[in-house]
């Protein structure tokens, strides 16, 4: 079914086209409203000393009586000159003694209201000033009023200005006059917003439509694209934030398909392990008891690679999802680094590395979950031990700084190249392209260490040279969990 106004340029635009509509109409209006205005004030200067002049003439037949004949005679010329006008007689309270008008007009007010008129006679105000009209029960018309004694009594000569006939003639002249007017600015108004409106709705709708499209390319499966942003506007913001998250869902298709590589490479090899050692013993009719020994501890050795590889990924995923909580307690750190050298003391030994302990006068209590800190450390001096030969040093340091602890851990022996250092702390990824099996660990190790840093509140970077050493810097600050 055809929608002509679903899309948003379209609504758009029909939402304008109706505005100008409005604003010509009310425009109109107000023009009208302020032309009959302007008609009115400039009707009635003109004929200001109208009335004063009429009052002249007529004050010799209204001394005793008012002579309706001789009046009417008195004036007619005055009639036929200005036909718009309509005479009236009043007394001192407003009412109507005798009205001159046109042939069969009648008269359906009979008291007018004197405010107005004696605002005209004895005021100063040169503004417009409309009185009642008697041939009517609710308009207003400008008139002019001059004082006139009838029979002895102050009354006064009122014209309206713009009597029947003037209102039929106006009346003819102005319908035609708004159709002509109303219609020639309603096809200009129209005109103007289809050429000028739908040009600049569509200018300005057209990076909606980029927007979308590259919205659907992305949800078609085209990851890569972007949109071209430009100003400062919210459909820029709208773009930038659509780059953003693009950018986003991208590293992280990437990193799953990383990560679904690596566990797949990480699995396969103790599982291969385990299966060649089960099958050799059952293929071996005759194994020896030292030889099954030697097959099922093999086999043991890669179910616990594979049990470590997936308690790893249990932790990893419990501390992303911040599933786990902190116990927190005090401790001083320097006690825990103690424990920590001695943990590591003997491996270092047999490597033939120099492990050292570096702190600080001050060991000030810390908050925070002993066990996690503790296994966040020893990731880091477990992968400096693996990485740093035979005859190197390594170096666990720990200082108070305004507040806030630092720990590094600092070792001699292969740096990380400037084009690795960020992802080291992604899960699997070792830096080593080969995965060479004689170095042992699972990738995983410093990603579990950022994930209890940052669920400290604390952050955590490296400094390497890219050839040799390279130290990891963490920032700890001294507070209640």
């Amino acid at each position: 079914m055809f929608k002509p106004f679903r899309s948003f340029y379209s609504r758009l635009s029909l939402l304008f086209l109706l505005l100008v509509i409005l604003l010509a109409a009310s425009t109109l209006f107000i023009a009208f409203q302020a032309a009959g205005h302007l008609f009115d004030e400039v009707e009635q200067e003109l004929n200001r000393k109208y009335a004063s002049s009429l009052a002249v003439e007529l004050q010799p037949f209204v001394t005793e009586e008012i002579k309706t004949d001789m009046i009417m005679e008195r004036i007619q010329y005055m009639m036929v000159l200005n036909p718009m006008v309509e005479i009236y007689l009043i007394s001192g309270n407003g009412e109507v003694l005798a009205y001159f008008t046109g042939p069969g007009d009648m008269v359906k007010r009979h008291q007018i209201d004197m405010v107005p008129v004696k605002a005209f006679v004895f005021g100063q105000n040169s503004e417009l000033i409309r009185g009642d009209d008697p041939r009517t029960t609710d308009q207003v018309k400008p008139f002019s009023a001059a004082p006139l004694k009838i029979a002895g009594k102050q009354g006064f000569v009122y014209v309206i200005l713009r009597g029947r006939n003037f209102d039929r003639s106006l009346g003819m002249i102005r319908s035609s006059y708004y159709i002509r007017s109303g219609l020639i600015s309603f096809l200009l108004a129209l005109a103007v917003t289809l050429i000028a409106g739908f040009s600049l709705f569509s200018l300005l709708t057209s990076r909606l439509r980029k927007l979308g499209k590259s919205v659907k390319g992305f949800e078609e499966g085209d990851y890569g694209n972007r949109v071209d942003v430009k100003g400062a506007d919210e459909i820029a913001s709208l773009g930038r934030a659509f780059n953003d998250m693009a950018q986003s869902v991208e590293q992280n298709i990437r990193q799953r398909n990383d990560l679904i590589t690596n566990i797949s490479h990480d699995l396969r090899s103790p599982l291969t392990s385990i299966r060649g050692n089960i099958e050799t013993v059952l293929l071996k009719g005759d194994v020896t008891a030292d030889d099954q020994k030697v097959y099922l501890e093999s086999a043991l050795k890669s179910v616990s690679a594979f049990q470590k590889l997936v308690e790893q990924l249990f932790e990893l995923s419990k501390l992303e999802s911040r599933e786990i909580k902190i116990n927190s307690e005090a401790f001083i750190p320097a006690e825990l680094a103690q424990d920590i050298i001695l943990k590591f003391k003997t491996r270092a030994e047999s490597r033939g590395i120099d492990l050292t302990l570096n702190h600080g006068g001050r060991n000030s209590p810390f908050s925070g979950d002993i066990a996690l800190l503790e296994r966040a450390l020893s990731n880091l001096l477990e992968n400096a031990i693996i990485y740093t030969g035979e005859g190197g040093k390594v170096i666990l340091n720990f200082e108070e700084r305004e507040e806030m602890l630092f720990i590094s851990v600092s070792d001699t022996g292969q740096g990380i190249p400037p084009e690795e250092a960020e992802r080291v702390f992604e899960r699997f990824y070792r830096g080593d392209k080969s995965r060479d099996r004689r170095i042992s660990g699972t990738g995983l190790g410093l990603s579990i260490t950022k994930e209890i840093i940052e669920l400290h509140g604390g952050t955590i970077r490296l400094e390497s040279s890219g050839k040799s050493g390279t130290t990891f810097i963490i920032e700890l600050p001294f507070k209640v969990y």
